[in-house]
């Protein structure tokens, strides 16, 4: 019988997972696979624009967790929180590797004026209930905000990327940052 069709709470199943992934147990994989590659994949998209390094990517994710899932540890948090954060580095030490600057320096100018690259689509933060929020700042703060927190740029590489001194990209991170708090405290 598989775990995602019992009636169990989210935190039930996922405990239920672990102790089948821990024990080595392939319908477990699977139907982790099942329950989360989706929105895993949605999250490595939010860096990675390719879909064919994305997939490769989410498969990539899956091989960490299997090998790691000894490293899990439900008192940190959940495992679908421990997974995002694998799936999330995994997509980010793609983007900054020499290939994939490569790939984009090999991209048509065009491309590389347009801000499309920089900015996050909406319905990607749906899910997070976020696009309301972040779409309220105004354009240069949610620019910083989005290559800083989803496509994981440091602040030193903003402020290279953008031509701005890098006490400015930090003052205005600490402004985007302390207006999303505000934001979000009184919604």
């Amino acid at each position: 019988m598989s775990i995602t069709s019992l009636n169990l709470s989210t935190q039930e199943k996922e405990d239920k997972l672990v102790d089948l992934l821990k024990k080595g147990e392939q319908r477990a994989y699977a139907e982790l696979y099942d329950m989360y590659g989706e929105n895993l994949l949605m999250v490595i998209r939010r860096t990675v624009s390719q879909e064919e390094d994305a997939e490769n990517l989410l498969q990539d994710c899956f091989v960490k967790i299997w090998r790691n899932i000894d490293q899990f540890d439900p008192a940190l948090g959940r495992l679908y929180t421990w997974m995002v954060s694998i799936a999330r580095h995994i997509a980010i030490d793609f983007a900054r590797s020499a290939y994939f600057s490569r790939r984009q320096m090999i991209q048509s100018e065009e491309k590389l004026v347009t801000d499309s690259r920089y900015s996050v689509e909406s319905e990607n933060l749906d899910w997070l209930g976020f696009d309301k929020v972040i779409g309220s700042l105004e354009g240069s703060l949610r620019q910083l905000i989005d290559l800083q927190y989803f496509l994981g740029f440091t602040q030193q590489e903003v402020a290279d990327k953008l031509g701005l001194p890098l006490g400015t990209v930090k003052s205005r991170t600490r402004t985007a940052l302390r207006r999303l708090r505000q934001k979000i405290e009184n919604e």
